[in-house]
């Protein structure tokens, strides 16, 4: 997996593209959305523990309920549970709170590199996010679950914002917060920084200073 802290930060490259995860990336959203598919879960007699949720963040939302089933024993109706898991999402999506390292890189590259937002989440949770936290108009996709066949760690999702930019994947840098994320990115080829890490915010400053100086 390509490590963030591994990259020169003193290169003259500048991404060609920023392409950013949503949930726990851009926004903070994981007690959110651990309130909604925990809910699910309840509706069917499950009780899901925070700290097992918490440890999966990066998965889609079948391979969750799937893992959920294997791990506790339970059997769900899948459909519901995701269906269920949706509604409560979209229903507490003004809870949704910015990340402000990586917003305050958004504000610096906008205009000046284009930007996708690209999640394993499902459109309905993605657009209604965005619209709650103000945020759709700063990209120019929104790449979510229903645009690629599998969700990461596969990288079709990158794969496709890339394409939909017309930049070339070798040319993005993307911003993660999930090791399914981090390793979509390597293997499509793409740069890729983990926002967990402490040096995070001295390397989003170093990234927003190099875009300020373009066109």
């Amino acid at each position: 997996m390509t490590h963030p802290h591994s990259l020169d930060l003193n290169s003259p490259t500048r991404p060609a593209a920023l392409l950013i995860d949503c949930d726990g990336t851009l926004l903070l959203t994981g007690d959110l959305h651990f309130t909604a598919i925990s809910e699910a879960v309840l509706l069917q007699g499950g009780r899901m523990p925070r700290d097992w949720y918490m440890a999966r963040t990066g998965l889609g939302r079948d391979d969750l309920f799937a893992r959920f089933q294997a791990d506790h024993g339970v059997a769900l109706d899948m459909a519901k549970a995701s269906v269920d898991s949706i509604d409560r999402t979209v229903q507490h999506a003004a809870q949704a709170r910015e990340n402000p390292s990586v917003l305050a890189l958004v504000r610096a590259a906008h205009g000046r590199v284009p930007m996708a937002v690209v999640t394993n989440s499902e459109a309905r949770i993605a657009h209604a996010f965005l619209a709650a936290t103000g945020l759709r108009d700063m990209f120019d996709q929104v790449i979510t679950r229903e645009d690629a066949q599998y969700p990461k760690p596969a990288p079709e999702l990158y794969l496709t914002a890339a394409a939909r930019l017309g930049v070339r994947p070798a040319d993005c840098v993307v911003l993660e917060d999930s090791n399914e994320g981090l390793i979509a990115a390597e293997r499509a080829g793409m740069r890729g920084y983990d926002v967990r890490r402490p040096e995070w915010p001295a390397q989003s400053a170093h990234l927003a200073q190099s875009l300020a100086f373009l066109p």
